[in-house]
């Protein structure tokens, strides 16, 4: 059985150090701000008006000032803290420790990627069935802003066969955010062990059954702001695009103002896709 149902609820993983973007001050990444507003509340709100009305956020690495942070704002959706006291481990391990969170469709996200309104959408409306998960994939590789640090896809008839930030063969990037159901939890529990386990040997093991879809985020804007140079770089688009840093609008609205052609973005996206089918 499929679901097309936007999802209601959403996880945050927020529990980790956020070492390379620390400037020496303890403060948790998720509330280091980015043009004015913390990041974890860009993404709440991002996912408010998406339609989201209960998150879950997984917090560890000074949790207690990362909550209190967030209780300071005024949020629409009820939010729940679910506590990772092994955040030293991969994030896999953040995900189960808010297990019973995930019931059915969930949005899973990280807590420093930055994204437009169509992403959420796009991977929310994805067909996923309910021993299947879906993450957001973007076949524009050459538009990565940290392609060294990008977790690759290898994608074949829009299931997702390989991942990893090693990978040589990948055609598309992860962008962070998926669309979840107990099946990924159920990948992590047979995957985990003393050490912890990652999000991606958990989407491998689903995908090694053809359960792990990948979802065409086209032109949507995202980025991880996982650097000072990543930091920056999401300043500069959130004057260019706007605080949704949504390009639709943005393109309209020059557009509206100058003498010229529609952009070409389709035209782009799919030249763009045929070099990543290529590689």
């Amino acid at each position: 059985m499929q679901t097309r149902i936007r999802p209601q609820r959403a996880i945050i993983l927020a529990a980790g150090f956020g070492s390379r973007l620390s400037d020496g001050q303890p403060v948790p990444k998720p509330l280091r701000e980015v043009a004015e507003v913390p990041l974890i509340i860009r993404i709440i709100r991002g996912l408010e008006k998406g339609g989201v009305r209960e998150i879950g956020i997984v917090i560890g690495y000074l949790g207690d000032d990362l909550m209190s942070g967030l209780l300071a704002h005024v949020h629409r959706a009820k939010l729940s803290f679910f506590l990772n006291d092994e955040y030293e481990k991969p994030n896999g391990t953040s995900l189960l420790k808010a297990r019973d969170f995930v019931t059915g469709p969930t949005f899973l996200l990280m807590s420093d990627h930055l994204w437009s309104p169509d992403l959420l959408s796009a991977v929310g409306s994805s067909p996923v069935g309910e021993q299947q998960s879906a993450l957001g994939v973007d076949y524009r590789i050459d538009a990565c802003f940290d392609l060294d640090d990008a977790t690759k896809v290898q994608v074949q008839d829009g299931r997702i066969v390989r991942i990893g930030k090693q990978l040589k063969n990948y055609n598309a990037l992860d962008t962070g955010l998926f669309l979840i159901t107990p099946a990924l939890i159920e990948a992590l529990d047979a995957v985990n062990g003393p050490e912890g386990c990652s999000l991606s040997e958990g989407v491998a093991a689903l995908a090694s059954r053809g359960r792990m879809l990948g979802a065409d985020v086209g032109d949507a804007t995202w980025i991880d702001v996982d650097t000072p140079e990543a930091h920056a770089e999401a300043e500069r688009l959130i004057s260019t695009l706007g605080e949704e840093l949504d390009k639709q609008s943005h393109d309209a609205l020059e557009h509206s103002m100058v003498t010229g052609v529609w952009p070409r973005a389709r035209e782009d996206r799919a030249a763009a896709i045929k070099k990543a089918q290529e590689r």
